[in-house]
């Protein structure tokens, strides 16, 4: 099919919803936003001793895609989706003065792009699901701008496309390296954790405990344990930038493999996370290394480093973005890597005709570029991009093709 033909017929219906929405509802642009902005705030009494405010979270992403690639055999492949990228529903509030809290139930299970397609709805998982005490508030240290301590899920972040959320994200999906460094549960999602966050001046930590044991609520500590800390320098004031920052982070798994573990299975990774900005232009980028620890087979072993860039440029100051990256990453051994597309591994369930070795390979270069239209800034977008993967495994290409997509972004 023309390529040109495929962009046309998956953007089209999702901008059309994206432009007239807010005419759909009977409002100009600048009152829907201003409206979006406060909308999920139903409950505020701020001098209650118990609770003094909530207010509902709500992220929806609808997405489309399509793929045109080769597999490992040269045989070409083209695939489409639609799916329910996102429906998370939750609450987030703050009680007893120096307590806060956030649940959020991810509540669609789409597998629209599965074989034998269907579509579930009702609580899956906990995206989150902590308490935390602001300890600064109620002890008042000298020197310490800010501190808490946590329980509960939540992200155990690594590279810069995580360090923002699935809300602020800047391109259509995460890049493959940085995924392979987050620290997922057996579900894909957050893990169960015990945390002390801190801030000092330019200088911010995090120091947490993760379970590895999966539980669709809350979960416990019978499997692997992993440690991690983070620091991140903001060196923004006083200097040439308006934004100059610095994020290193580090994690330490152990568990044994017939445990549930986090981040399949990772026995470490550290990370540095630079950005720079100014006026209209920003540079994120991420260099990092790691193991993979013990896995079912040797070749999936070993160690792994990669690196991703990305230069972003305001086209129109905060309504049009555009967005460009490059990833390269590798392993020493031929199955050290998963290319963890969103799409390309499911083209290859759907598909039996086609090989692309489960997606894995030991050496991945990824170029994208997007643009993004933001109606009510972060809350209310359209980012849409373009990709082109290379994959190869002991010098032989597994795969090689073009990922195009577009998703509607909405959340308050």
């Amino acid at each position: 099919m023309n390529r040109s033909k495929v962009l046309k017929r998956i953007c089209s219906p999702l901008i059309s919803v994206f432009i007239f929405l807010p005419s759909l509802l009977g409002q100009t642009t600048n009152t829907f936003c201003e409206k979006l902005n406060d909308f999920g705030t139903f409950y505020e009494n701020p001098e209650s001793p118990g609770l003094q405010s909530t207010k509902l979270f709500l992220s929806y992403q609808h997405q489309v895609g399509h793929i045109d690639g080769t597999d490992k055999t040269g045989n070409a492949f083209d695939d489409s989706f639609e799916e329910f990228r996102r429906v998370w529903i939750g609450l987030t509030g703050k009680f007893a003065n120096y307590w806060k809290f956030k649940v959020v139930s991810q509540i669609s299970n789409d597998r629209n792009a599965y074989p034998n397609d269907y579509r579930q709805w009702g609580h899956e998982t906990f995206r989150a699901a902590n308490i935390t005490f602001e300890a600064d508030q109620f002890w008042e240290w000298e020197g310490i701008d800010s501190m808490s301590f946590g329980y509960g899920r939540r992200t155990g972040r690594m590279a810069d496309e995580w360090q923002r959320s699935s809300t602020m994200i800047n391109c259509l999906e995460r890049s493959s390296f940085s995924n392979k460094l987050w620290l997922y549960d057996r579900e894909k999602g957050n893990p169960l954790a015990a945390w002390v966050k801190w801030t000092a001046g330019k200088h911010s930590f995090d120091t947490a405990i993760f379970s590895g044991t999966y539980d669709d609520y809350i979960g416990g500590w019978e499997d692997s344990t992993t440690y991690y800390g983070s620091w991140l320098g903001d060196y923004s004031k006083g200097s040439s930038y308006e934004i100059l920052e610095y994020w290193l982070s580090y994690y330490k798994q152990d568990g044994a493999i017939t445990e549930d573990r986090l981040a399949g299975g990772n026995e470490w990774a550290l990370s540095l996370v630079n950005r720079i900005g100014n006026g209209p232009w920003a540079l994120h980028s991420t260099i990092a290394w790691g193991d993979n620890g013990d896995q079912a087979t040797l070749e999936r072993e070993g160690s792994f480093s990669g690196v991703v860039l990305m230069p972003m440029y305001w086209i129109k100051d905060e309504k049009l973005k555009i967005v460009v990256r490059y990833l390269y990453q590798q392993s020493d051994q031929p199955e050290g890597l998963k290319l963890n597309s969103r799409y390309i591994p499911l083209s290859d369930r759907r598909d039996t005709s086609i090989d692309l070795n489960d997606g894995r390979g030991d050496e991945q270069q990824a170029f994208y570029l997007g643009l993004n239209y933001y109606l009510c800034g972060e809350k209310l977008k359209l980012i849409s991009g373009i990709q082109h993967d290379e994959l190869k495994s002991e010098g032989e290409t597994q795969f090689r093709g073009w990922t195009v997509g577009t998703s509607i972004r909405l959340w308050f």
